[in-house]
C-alpha cells in the first residue's frame, strides 16, 4: 500500500562495502529486488493507494481517483521495469554512451539526428490539461519509488551508474523510440539505391507486383539523377547501430466478431502483435482502477494508459501496424553561409538551423555533432563535400504532436462509439484498430496521420 501517512518499510539492508565487488551473489541479486509488500508513505496523493500483486507478480493498483491510479501505475512500473526505462529514456536522447562508453557513440549520433528530444519540448507544451495531470501524476510516481530505494536494482549496481529522476518528457520520448523504425524511411532508402545501382525498369522488374514498404515519389512522373545516395555510408552505419529499435518479421494481426454472430451475443476481440522478442517484454501488463474507470492491458513502460491493448467494463481494443506512408525522406541541396548553413527551396536559398550536440561518453571524450534543420525536418544524412543532404520528416516529431491526449479518453470509454472518437487524434504509428463494446457491437478504425 501507499500511503499519505508516516508507514515504515521493512526492506533488507547491506554494508556499502558489499557493493565494490565486480561479481554478484543470489543474495545481492534477491536484496535488488523490490519489495512488493508493506506500506510506503509518499507525498502528492489524493488517498491511499492498493497495489496488489496476483500470483504472476502482475500489479493491480487501485486507487481513489485518477491521479491516484497513474501515480500508482508509475511507481509498480518503475519497481518492475526502471532499468527498462531508463535504457529507453537513454536510447532515446542519444545518451546510450554514458552508459556503455564508445561502443555507442554511432548509435547516438544517429539518435540526436532524429531530434526525438526537441520534439518532445513542442509535444508537451500543446497537450491539453488532463493529458498533463496524467502524465505527471505517473512520473510522480515513478520519482516515489525512485526516491523509495534503498538497494539499487541490479543492473545499475553493475553499471555503476544511478537513474535519474523522471521527467513528463520522457515518457514521450519512451514512446516514440519504440515506434520510429516501425515507419518507411528504410524501406524507400533500400529502393533508392536500387534504382540509383540498376535503374527504374531493372529495379522494377527485381521487385515484381507488390513493392515492399513504399515508393519513393520525386515527384510522381518524373526521374531523380542526382546524388542521392551521397552520404549514406554514414546513414547506413547510424541505422545499424539502432537496429535493435527493428522488429523482425513484423506484421501482426487481428480481428473482431461481432455479437450477433456469438452464442453470448457478447463480441470477441482479438490481438497478436508481432513484436521482437525482448527480455524484459516491450509490453507491461497491469491493471489501473479508480471511481472513472476499471482498465487492465499492455502498456509501455514509461508510459502511462494502455495505447495498444487493453479493456475496460464496457469495451475493449487491440491494433496491428498499418504499413502507411508516414514518414518522407527529402534531398537537399546545402551550401556554407557565414558560420551557418542555407539550402536551396524552390530556387532560392534559405538558412538552415543548426543544433550543437554534445554525446558525453563514459570513460572517454565527448563528442561534438552538429545537426542541420531545415523546414522539412532535421538532417540525417550529408555527402561528404557537405553539398548534399538528406532530411527526415516524420508525423511523430513535426510537431506539435496531439496523438498522447487519446491515451486517457479511451479509458473512459463506455460504448464502441466513444472508443471509436476517442482515437480520432492519434498520430504515431499508424495502427490497425480494433475494438468491440459490451452491447454486441464491433468497429475498425485506421488511426494515425498520414501526411
Amino acid at each position: 500500500m501507499i500511503g499519505n501517512n508516516l508507514a515504515v518499510v521493512m526492506l533488507h539492508t547491506r554494508s556499502t562495502a558489499q557493493m565494490t565487488s565486480n561479481s554478484f551473489s543470489v543474495e545481492d541479486l534477491r536484496a535488488a529486488v523490490p519489495a512488493t509488500s508493506g506500506t510506503t508513505a509518499v507525498k502528492g496523493l489524493d488517498g491511499d493507494i492498493q497495489i496488489i500483486r496476483d500470483q504472476h507478480g502482475i500489479p493491480h493498483v487501485r486507487a481513489t481517483s485518477t491521479h491516484d491510479a497513474f501515480y500508482g501505475q508509475g511507481f509498480a512500473t518503475a519497481q518492475d521495469r526502471l532499468w527498462h526505462m531508463d535504457y529507453d529514456r537513454h536510447k532515446a536522447y542519444g545518451r546510450w554512451s554514458e552508459f556503455v562508453g564508445e561502443s555507442g557513440v554511432e548509435h547516438d549520433k544517429q539518435m540526436r539526428r532524429f531530434q526525438i528530444k526537441a520534439s518532445t519540448e513542442g509535444d508537451w507544451e500543446a497537450l491539453n490539461a488532463d493529458t498533463k495531470v496524467m502524465f505527471e501524476a505517473y512520473a510522480d510516481g515513478v520519482n516515489a519509488y525512485i526516491d523509495s530505494i534503498i538497494i539499487l536494482p541490479i543492473e545499475y549496481q553493475m553499471t555503476g551508474t544511478t537513474p535519474e529522476p523522471w521527467t513528463v518528457k520522457d515518457s514521450l520520448a519512451v514512446f516514440k523510440i519504440r515506434h520510429i523504425l516501425m515507419g518507411v524511411f528504410e524501406g524507400k532508402l533500400w529502393r533508392a539505391q536500387l534504382v540509383n545501382e540498376f535503374g527504374a525498369e531493372r529495379a522494377a522488374e527485381i521487385l515484381p507486383g507488390y513493392q515492399p514498404g513504399h515508393l519513393v515519389i520525386s515527384p510522381p512522373g518524373e526521374n531523380y539523377d542526382g546524388p542521392v545516395l551521397d552520404g549514406l555510408e554514414e546513414l547506413s552505419n547510424g541505422l545499424g547501430a539502432i537496429d535493435w529499435l527493428k522488429d523482425d518479421d513484423s506484421g501482426s494481426n487481428n480481428w473482431a466478431l461481432s455479437g450477433s454472430k456469438t452464442a453470448s451475443g457478447k463480441p470477441l476481440i482479438a490481438g497478436d502483435p508481432h513484436r521482437g522478442l525482448d527480455t524484459p517484454n516491450v509490453y507491461y501488463q497491469n491493471q489501473i482502477a479508480c471511481p472513472d474507470f476499471d482498465v487492465i492491458g499492455l502498456s509501455f513502460p514509461g508510459c502511462p494508459a494502455f495505447p495498444h491493448f487493453g479493456h475496460n467494463a464496457d469495451v475493449a481494443w487491440c491494433i496491428t501496424h498499418a504499413g502507411a506512408d508516414y514518414q518522407d525522406l527529402y534531398v537537399e541541396n546545402m551550401r556554407p553561409s557565414g558560420d551557418g548553413l542555407e539550402y536551396e527551396f524552390k530556387g532560392e536559398w534559405r538558412d538552415a538551423e543548426v543544433r550543437h550536440e554534445t554525446i558525453k561518453v563514459r570513460s572517454g571524450e565527448s563528442v561534438e555533432i552538429d545537426v542541420p534543420v531545415t523546414h522539412h525536418g532535421p538532417v540525417i544524412s550529408q555527402s561528404a563535400d557537405g553539398t548534399k543532404a538528406i532530411a527526415f520528416r516524420y508525423t511523430a516529431t513535426t510537431g506539435p504532436n496531439l496523438g498522447y491526449e487519446p491515451l486517457l479518453d479511451m479509458l473512459l470509454a463506455k460504448n464502441a462509439d466513444e472508443i471509436d472518437e476517442s482515437m480520432r487524434q492519434w498520430v504515431d504509428p499508424c495502427n490497425n484498430f480494433v475494438f468491440g463494446d459490451t452491447q454486441g457491437n464491433i468497429g475498425y478504425l485506421n488511426r494515425g496521420q498520414v501526411p
